[in-house]
């Protein structure tokens, strides 16, 4: 058997040229001076976050907010300030009205007091008419007081100045309960019962019995207040309580005042001063009697049970003019 015989030198030296070659022919496929880009890693770390500092932005808050507080509680003092200002001289105003109800047996704290203007002029000029000056838009109830000082002026005696009050409005046919100082006869305070517009009670008191204070003449003034609790009602001149009726109450024969004094001379001035004052005298009661008749017919019950309403300050001109002045006006209303 024929044994095989290891590399011949000169096959090896033939292996090696080969070799060089191609080692060559793989180093120019790069340009010269370069090297192969690694390729990027998958694990390459992000840009770093910038830090940021917390504690600083906490302190400018906190004192933003300091000033914020700062600045708030400051307004709050004035306000508070102002409020107490305003409270103050509100209370300073309502006073006198406070200590005025006081006289006329109300509490004032259990109810609202409303104002009206200083000075409430109202004029009118009719027949048997009313004239309404709304002072207190909106105030609606039940129980109330009412006071004036209220200077009047006419031609004729039968006008006069007042209120109406549980009111269904200043139309032309209302339901209310009206009070009004007349200047006739001497002076007197009308309560009256309206039904549509129409008067279907009235009772009049003369102050002059009870209170010397009282003057008819055109240009005074004289205070008057109405006090109504449920169906009590008193009227007042200067403080002095004159009566105290039940406005539901049916029509009642009218009560006069006593009759004129005869003179102590037989002087003619004076007997004929006396026989004027007698003649006027008698056509009030006349008039009075002719009334009440009138009212008794037209009355019905349950028609002068009114439950609540508006307040107005009036006038009533019987015949002619009439200029009623309203100072120191005021409505006090209980509360429900």
């Amino acid at each position: 058997m024929k044994t095989q015989s290891p590399l011949s030198p000169k096959w090896f030296t033939l292996l090696l040229i080969a070799l060089t070659i191609l080692a060559c022919s793989t180093a120019n496929l790069f340009p010269a001076g370069s090297t192969p880009t690694p390729e990027p890693s998958a694990t390459s770390a992000e840009p770093p976050t910038a830090t940021v500092d917390f504690a600083a932005q906490t302190a400018v808050a906190q004192e933003t907010q300091s000033a914020l507080d700062a600045q708030a509680t400051e307004v709050a003092a004035q306000e508070t300030q102002q409020a107490a200002e305003i409270l103050k001289a509100t209370k300073a105003a309502l006073e006198p009205y406070e200590i005025a109800l006081s006289g006329l047996g109300v509490i004032p704290f259990e109810g609202q007091i409303y104002l009206a203007d200083s000075t409430v002029t109202l004029q009118g000029n009719g027949f048997k008419q009313y004239f309404y000056a709304d002072q207190f838009p909106g105030v609606v109830g039940r129980n109330l007081a009412i006071q004036a000082d209220i200077q009047w002026n006419s031609r004729f005696g039968d006008a006069g100045c007042g209120f109406a009050f549980r009111s269904s409005g200043s139309g032309g046919k209302p339901n209310q309960y009206a009070v009004v100082a007349m200047r006739e006869y001497g002076g007197y305070l009308a309560f009256e019962v309206h039904n549509e517009g129409l008067t279907i009670n009235r009772k009049e008191v003369y102050p002059v019995v009870y209170d010397p204070q009282f003057d008819w003449q055109n240009g005074v003034t004289n205070r008057i207040s109405v006090v109504l609790k449920e169906n009590s009602l008193q009227l007042f001149t200067h403080g002095i309580l004159l009566d105290t009726l039940d406005p539901t109450a049916a029509p009642k024969p009218p009560v006069f005042p006593p009759p004129p004094a005869p003179p102590t001379s037989n002087d003619p001035d004076e007997l004929a001063e006396y026989k004027y004052e007698l003649d006027a005298y008698n056509k009030m009661k006349q008039e009075a009697l002719e009334k009440y008749q009138l009212y008794r017919s037209r009355y019905k019950e349950g028609g002068a049970n009114l439950q609540e309403g508006f307040i107005y300050l009036i006038a009533y001109a019987g015949s002619g003019d009439i200029t009623c002045q309203f100072q120191n006006a005021f409505v006090w209303m209980a509360s429900p």
